[in-house]
């Protein structure tokens, strides 16, 4: 039988165990944790403890975000998704921490930085020198404010040889391994029948040759476009290609699937709805943790199909099928080439955020009401570069 407790006398400190402040903690967003870090030697080994990044990285998936990138500053904001939903008018501050996406002079060259995709909280920077000599790769966590060293440098000598044959490169996570890796692709210099591939991963640094590519990825075939790039999906990379370089047919295209795991390429064929050469390159993305299809019909309509179980091609599905004016575009498509790119698809599934190439805003379409609004951020953003982040305490390297 405990004792009564002397008046003023206070109550004794609670104790929480350890897994409950864990579980509590992974709750928290990262910059909150950043402070936590000097408290004690728990909090600081907790927040780099493998197990516990993982359950934090799972609980922020449940808040996501858009990485999005300014022209003018060129710098790369991770923005809440439902704040982006909300369409509030809004001005992004110049952060310099988040000048990822610049210009740099370094040793008579201008070094200039690019996004090339987003993965748990990881961004890949791509750099490369203005005189085409050199390209190497960073991965970097805005959140934490990590910055890898430079990884995957890769020389070149002739400046005209790199022009000819532009690399692109694509960025993913391996499961099985639990490594990130890049994998980039390149027009043979030997025969233009063969598109070459290699991996980087991030434990090595080191490039490895893996088996050519089976087609022609059309990130190369139009590589002007900010379009097309390797899409990351549940542990593997996908391309738009096309089974000759010239595409006359629909029947040319199709979706090549590369598994990071086994690093084994898989063709998927596209939807039998898809019959009719479109004006412009379609386009594939994620919507929803779906891989999604979409293309121009006849100037007049945009259609997006959804495969709703990865890598089963009877599991095509219309999703969207909507007339130009019910976006409100106005522009004469027949005089230029016109690209309307899938960004996100809010949670419920109502709402569907939209680039086009002939704006500087991009659009909210609310498909149930059928109503539309364009962005209301008063900096110019380069949407197109827009790319899926989720907060994380993932480290860089």
């Amino acid at each position: 039988m405990s004792l009564p407790r002397p008046p003023n006398q206070p109550p004794p400190p609670a104790f929480i165990p350890d897994h409950l402040s864990t579980e509590v903690l992974s709750f928290l967003p990262v910059k909150s944790l950043m402070r936590m870090r000097c408290l004690s030697k728990f909090f600081n080994s907790l927040f780099t403890d493998p197990l516990f990044i993982k359950l934090h990285l799972h609980r922020s998936a449940r808040k996501p975000h858009l990485a999005l990138v300014t022209f003018n500053t060129e710098t790369v904001v991770p923005f809440p998704v439902p704040q982006l939903l909300s369409n509030p008018p809004i001005t992004l501050t110049d952060d310099t921490h988040y000048l990822a996406v610049d210009r740099v002079f370094i040793r008579e060259e201008f070094i200039i930085r690019q996004v090339v995709g987003s993965c748990n909280g990881l961004i890949c920077l791509l750099s490369s020198s203005t005189a085409c000599r050199y390209l190497w790769l960073r991965f970097w966590n805005p959140s934490t404010r990590a910055m890898s060293r430079e990884l995957g440098a890769m020389h070149f000598f002739r400046r005209r040889f790199y022009r000819s044959r532009p690399y692109k490169f694509s960025f993913g996570y391996d499961n099985s391994t639990n490594t990130y890796k890049v994998v980039s692709l390149i027009f043979s210099s030997r025969s233009i029948n063969t598109t070459e591939a290699q991996i980087l991963s991030l434990d090595d640094d080191v490039w490895r040759d893996i088996p050519n590519f089976p087609g022609y990825p059309l990130q190369l075939l139009n590589h002007h476009h900010k379009v097309n790039g390797g899409v990351y999906l549940s542990g593997t990379i996908n391309w738009l290609s096309a089974s000759y370089y010239r595409i006359v047919s629909v029947d040319q295209y199709m979706i090549i699937s590369l598994d990071l795991g086994t690093e084994i390429y898989t063709q998927m064929q596209l939807p039998s709805g898809f019959d009719e050469m479109p004006r412009v390159s379609p386009t594939i993305g994620v919507l929803m943790d779906c891989l999604c299809f979409s293309y121009d019909f006849q100037q007049t309509h945009f259609v997006i199909w959804r495969m709703m179980e990865f890598g089963v091609e009877e599991s095509w599905t219309q999703f969207l099928r909507v007339g130009y004016e019910n976006f409100q575009i106005d522009y004469n498509l027949g005089l230029r080439k016109f690209y309307l790119v899938p960004l996100y698809l809010s949670e419920n599934g109502d709402t569907l955020l939209l680039a086009s190439c002939l704006e500087d805003r991009a659009i909210f379409y609310n498909i149930r009401e059928n109503s539309v609004e364009r962005t209301r951020i008063t900096n110019r953003m380069c949407w197109y570069s827009t790319k899926d982040y989720v907060e994380s305490l993932v480290s860089p390297s």
